[in-house]
């Protein structure tokens, strides 16, 4: 009884396998401690497989450590989320270090300004996934008649902080008399690079004009 009485839980583990048990080992340890008092081979109460269970009972002998270990299915399990996390790991390294969606604004879809001029605009989310501040330029490259510019910042350069989101009010803007202000929408790439750092990266949008 000294093995019963040991148990936290209050289990008699004459009683078989229950779901309070919290594998302690108590008994167990209290267990050899009686049966080297009295002389006896340790080894009475022990951690034991249902399989093996079932296999001792037949007048088997249980199964080795490393056939319950490596079986089909967590060889299976194994690989699985070994693969999983492979690819995680390569996505981190390939991953950039900026971030930018961009969101037009639909209501109005364009403006025509008092010198003929159509301007379209944006909502841009910028994120720095570094660890230091870093200055971000906005650019449109392959439509030199469409000018850039930004909502309370001086030129085409933001600053955003460390591990930091930045939601930016974008303008771009075609000139009087050229394709893009005449035509009903045009396609339009806007890059976004650091400063002092080769990362770049772009996202398209849509370029709204009067439509004649």
């Amino acid at each position: 009884m000294a093995c019963v009485n040991v148990c936290p839980m209050g289990i008699d583990i004459r009683d078989g396998q229950q779901l309070a048990c919290i594998t302690c080992g108590l008994c167990i340890d209290a267990c050899n401690d009686i049966m080297d008092k009295i002389g006896k081979p340790r080894g009475l109460i022990g951690y034991m497989a249902l399989t093996d269970e079932s296999r001792e009972r037949s007048g088997n002998a249980p199964k080795s450590i490393w056939k319950h270990v490596f079986r089909p299915r967590t060889i299976v399990y194994t690989t699985i989320w070994g693969g999983i996390g492979l690819g995680l790991l390569v996505a981190l390294f390939l991953r950039t270090d900026i971030d930018m969606s961009i969101a037009p604004v639909r209501n109005p879809t364009h403006v025509v300004l008092g010198d003929g001029s159509v301007r379209n605009a944006y909502d841009i989310r910028l994120r720095n996934m570094n660890a230091e501040a870093r200055e971000f330029e906005l650019s449109v490259v392959d439509h030199p008649d469409i000018a850039l510019s930004m909502e309370g910042v001086e030129g085409q350069v933001v600053l955003v902080g460390p591990d930091e989101q930045l939601n930016q009010r974008v303008y771009l803007t075609a000139a009087p008399g050229t394709d893009e202000g005449n035509a009903r929408s045009t396609p339009v790439r806007i890059w976004v690079s650091i400063q002092g750092e080769a990362t770049r990266d772009y996202r398209d949008t849509v370029f709204n004009g009067r439509g004649q």
